[in-house]
């Protein structure tokens, strides 16, 4: 395995922790410290996903594991933000129901293109997409800590404005990606 698939095994890892903690940073007793664990967990999963690509592609270390391991990483990492986001009321529900139609849809895309023997990459509205949502959830993860009742109203109208761009860009990739894939839906054999 070389060192791209490495980080983004690195990178599944890294969720587990991000996913306890961030769900736990609303506990009580050490909320600020289970958050800025969070964060700290969160910064290096989406270093790890710089790293993994740019190397790839600097090496030419890009394989078929990686163009499938690597998308779905993004996922699991930016869907459980969004998920426990909603449980945290920073977010409406409808924002992280787009999200994540999205990727079943894409997924179902990548799934018949594997059956056929193809491997479909990300392509660059995709990782836009994948980097503005990562940046967003840094900016909540920030601001998000010890903010009092009045704070946290202004920041979840912030929050709302902000995810906006992401949920955005993921409409529009996955329009783009289904059109380009429209030939899966138009022949079924």
């Amino acid at each position: 395995m070389n060192l791209p698939n490495k980080l983004t095994i690195i990178r599944l890892i890294l969720a587990i922790p991000f996913i306890y903690l961030l769900q736990e940073s609303q506990s009580g007793d050490y909320d600020c410290l289970f958050r800025i664990s969070a964060f700290v967990i969160f910064v290096l999963a989406s270093l790890t996903d710089f790293f993994d690509g740019y190397i790839a592609r600097k090496y030419n270390l890009i394989t078929d594991l990686g163009k499938i391991m690597d998308p779905l990483a993004d996922k699991i990492l930016v869907i459980s933000a969004l998920v426990i986001f909603v449980k945290l009321d920073y977010i409406p529900p409808w924002m992280s129901i787009v999200v994540i139609a999205r990727e079943f849809l894409i997924s179902g895309i990548r799934t018949i293109a594997a059956a056929k023997g193809e491997v479909i990459p990300a392509g660059k509205l995709g990782k836009y997409k994948t980097t503005t949502q990562m940046i967003v959830i840094i900016i909540m993860l920030i601001f998000g800590l010890g903010n009092t009742p009045a704070q946290g109203k202004f920041l979840k109208d912030i929050y709302f404005y902000i995810t906006l761009i992401p949920v955005v860009l993921t409409i529009w990739s996955g329009w783009e990606y289904s059109v380009k894939a429209k030939h899966y839906f138009l022949n079924n054999k």
